[in-house]
């Protein structure tokens, strides 16, 4: 990003924040709170939403915030500085696709869109336009999850990490007659956050998917899906909403096993480390339990990087480049659910190409597909 310009360091960033849902209420809220930003306007196509979003965030002056039905025409009236885009999913590549040909950096929510060949493209226009383009992995910022990647670095290789997902959950609307409605909510985030803690990348998957007599979701809510990574280890997910008792945490409970050491995490305390050296073991653990400093972390933590980021001209964490192969384990894995065969993630990605260039209306942004040598090397050399 480093031909980008960059931001002054000198005051907030303008942010408009486009999507007055829940999400952008949350996200509001972040912006106002933040040392790093602040919210000058708020978009969506619903009247009077953008104005309830405002009312919600703790905006000093309310009045003084803008409100508008598009978050691109109202960032180049405000002259802003981002756009934090968490619009419903079917809305992400319009959104980022006008605003990066705009010259607006966008910080989007997860998924990074709806489909993998929308994800090709908008990794295309992030290249034909140089504008950055980060995607919130609010995961990747709790501490827990640095302490485990730093731990794995000095006791890899791994060969095995699980992650286990279990919390009754009957959520109204879309996801309820939603494909895949686990996977495509909440598998992503167990996923991004495998990549980065173990510092590799899938490359095939076998699943399968259950939906209990009891379940109100017209789809399996019940998955367990293991990869196959490019360090040569196995990452096995297992999430449900459908069973009742005993509940884990939204971040999942984890155990990683390495060639010299293993951990385990519940999800919301410390990670407890093991090695067959118990002065190392204790050194490490109390290391661990030392760090207790408040941090930023979920989407106030996204907001820190992605702004640091463009005033340090640097490509920020979960730029589109790095972030597509993990939305790529989640459609791998429903296609794996769907086909009930093992899947191959750069067959995939090559479908996805061909259907993204079929789809794209930009030529240029085509040109650019075209001239990969593969999806996975262009993730490679733009990361």
């Amino acid at each position: 990003m480093t031909g980008f310009p960059r931001l002054s360091a000198e005051r907030p960033a303008r942010v408009v924040v486009v999507g007055a849902g829940s999400m952008g209420s949350w996200w509001a809220r972040e912006v106002v709170a933040s040392g790093v930003a602040e919210l000058v306007g708020v978009a969506d196509l619903v009247e009077g939403a953008p104005q309830r979003v405002i009312d919600q965030s703790g905006a000093e002056d309310p009045a003084a915030v803008a409100v508008g039905a598009d978050g691109v025409d109202l960032a180049l009236e405000l002259g802003a500085d981002l756009i934090v885009n968490p619009t419903v999913p079917v809305a992400h590549h319009p959104v980022t696709v006008k605003a990066l040909h705009a010259g607006i950096p966008v910080l989007g929510e997860k998924p990074v869109t709806e489909t993998l060949p929308e994800a090709i493209s908008l990794l295309a226009h992030a290249e034909l336009t140089g504008v950055p383009f980060m995607v919130s992995q609010s995961r990747r910022f709790f501490r827990q999850v640095r302490q485990l990647r730093s731990f794995v670095a000095a006791h890899g290789p791994t060969v095995m990490t699980s992650a286990f997902f279990s919390l009754f959950t009957e959520m109204e609307g879309f996801r309820r007659t939603q494909d895949h409605p686990l996977l495509r909510d909440m598998g992503i985030h167990a996923f991004d956050t495998a990549r980065y803690i173990l510092d590799a990348d899938p490359v095939a998957v076998t699943a399968r998917g259950t939906r209990p007599e009891w379940s109100v979701y017209h789809h399996d809510a019940t998955v367990s899906a293991t990869f196959e990574m490019s360090d040569g280890s196995l990452f096995a997910y297992h999430g449900t909403w459908n069973a009742r008792g005993r509940p884990t945490w939204w971040n999942s409970e984890w155990r990683i096993g390495a060639q010299h050491g293993s951990a385990t995490w519940d999800g919301t305390g410390a990670p407890v480390v093991g090695t067959e050296d118990e002065e190392e073991t204790a050194r490490l653990q109390a290391a661990i339990d030392a760090e207790t400093a408040p941090e930023p972390d979920q989407i106030a933590a996204s907001l820190v990087e992605c702004v640091s980021a463009l005033r340090e001209g640097r490509t920020p964490m979960c730029e589109i480049h790095e972030n597509v192969l993990s939305f790529a384990m989640v459609e791998a894995a429903v296609a794996a659910v769907e086909r009930g065969e093992r899947v191959e993630i750069d067959e995939l990605l090559e479908q996805a190409r061909v259907e993204a260039i079929a789809a794209e209306a930009d030529e240029q942004a085509r040109e650019i597909m075209r001239s990969w040598s593969s999806v996975r090397e262009a993730l490679v050399a733009g990361s």
